[in-house]
């Protein structure tokens, strides 16, 4: 092909290309064409909230619910094994509360097999659990298995011995506060770890197959529980294959960490590299099989030729090289992307907002997370403790649970930097 007609053809193709950057680029923050104020535009958070809220009103809320007596420390009051116990730590904010939100959005897509095989544990975590808004609320029996709370610490031993509220009536399991014996600061960090291992603890009791950490401020797809079930199965069977177990499988992932990082540079500058081999490679080729074929050679014969491989390696490897780093690495992720499914994340996985474990993890988490010192959050102390071992971790991918992200949760009305914005590219149903 003759150089003029040659660069007219990729000049078209590569415009086109920037168009459809263009377009799709406004909710990826490592692209040029990231726009902050669609970027975090609620489609599907705000369908599935009106959803929830129909749900609430027509199912729960209007509901005289009966209390359920949760089984006391160390019994088992079931007969069916759980697929799956969900632990949600939840405090009382000063912001909008999203704890019916959470736990409805959980329930309200469910079959009513899927829910029995499903055991959803709350931690009221305040030191004082009566100064929380969902404290002695029947919704909260209408959605939850099992409510903790902590013993006050002016109340009696006593008030604790049969897993009780016995001031209030209320059958919630009660635990001191205090559960390690040794004392417990208000340091916020530790107050968390030692919150997150006491739902690990709770759910072990129940001998579950696999143990959820979902924070209390998301908001879940209709079809989370489906899409679970068919992520671990295929986290299982990859691990198999590999023979390197896996420590968990992240419900929800913030892609704000998943763009061009520093710190992969030389990860970039090999694919730069390979791709230039890669061309002188097809060229040389090119070159051998024109010697052996002069007749044949057609376009590649001549002065042509040459302006062609010029062109080649000086400017559409460049300007492709450059609409890559462009167009944004989720872009190009979605754009490879055809069905749901889970990735392998062993670096940048962000937050706790949803991380499913194997059961026969919990134990030692749990003591983990208990053991000072308390300097960092227990999802980043996990990621060490995974390297240790030599276990790998995964996502759902894309994300089944969404964060609140427009409010933060404990600072008041203002942006969070937890945002999985491909989740709400999914559609409804």
């Amino acid at each position: 092909m003759r150089p003029s007609r040659a660069n007219i053809a990729f000049w078209l193709i590569w415009f086109c290309a920037l168009t459809w950057s263009y377009l799709n680029g406004y909710d990826d923050p490592s692209s040029l064409f990231y726009d902050e104020n669609r970027a975090f535009d609620r489609h599907l958070s705000a369908t599935r909230e009106a959803e929830v809220d129909d749900f609430l009103r027509r199912e729960i809320y209007p509901a005289k619910h009966l209390r359920p007596t949760a089984p006391a420390p160390g019994t088992s009051a079931h007969t069916k094994k759980d697929i799956l116990c969900i632990g949600i730590p939840s405090i009382n904010r000063t912001s909008t509360a999203f704890l019916p939100h959470t736990i409805g959005s959980l329930v309200d897509s469910l079959s009513p097999e899927e829910r029995e095989s499903i055991h959803i544990v709350v931690l009221l975590g305040d030191k004082d659990p009566t100064g929380h808004f969902a404290y002695g609320k029947d919704w909260l029996f209408g959605l939850a298995d099992n409510v903790v709370i902590y013993q006050k610490e002016n109340s009696t031993a006593a008030a604790a011995d049969d897993g009780a509220d016995i001031q209030s009536g209320l059958n919630y399991t009660v635990l001191p506060r205090d559960i390690r014996g040794v004392g417990r600061s208000d340091d916020r960090i530790e107050n968390i770890r030692i919150d997150h291992s006491v739902l690990f603890e709770q759910c072990r009791i129940r001998d579950p197959t696999y143990f959820a950490l979902v924070e209390d401020d998301v908001i879940a797809s209709r079809d989370w529980f489906s899409r679970f079930k068919s992520g671990v199965a295929e986290v299982e069977r990859r691990s198999k294959a590999s023979g390197r177990d896996w420590l968990y499988l992240r419900l929800f992932y913030s892609e704000l960490f998943m763009g061009w990082n520093n710190e992969e540079v030389f990860d970039y500058l090999k694919v730069v590299v390979l791709t230039y081999s890669a061309a002188i490679v097809c060229l040389l080729l090119a070159l051998r099989w024109r010697q052996r074929r002069p007749r044949a050679a057609g376009p590649l014969a001549g002065k042509d030729f040459g302006q062609n491989v010029a062109s080649l390696l000086g400017l559409w490897i460049p300007a492709c090289i450059a609409l890559v780093f462009v167009t944004g690495r989720i872009s190009l992720h979605r754009l490879t992307t055809f069905s749901p499914g889970v990735r392998e994340m062993p670096r940048y996985g962000c937050c706790a907002q949803g991380v499913v474990y194997p059961n026969r993890h919990l134990e030692g988490l749990q003591t983990f997370l208990r053991e000072p010192p308390y300097k960092f959050p227990g999802d980043m102390i996990t990621e060490g403790y995974a390297e240790r071992k030599g276990w790998t971790k995964w996502a759902l991918d894309p994300s089944v649970l969404q964060h609140v992200g427009i409010v933060e949760s404990s600072d008041g009305p203002r942006r969070a930097e937890v945002w999985n914005f491909s989740f709400e590219r999914l559609l409804p149903g």
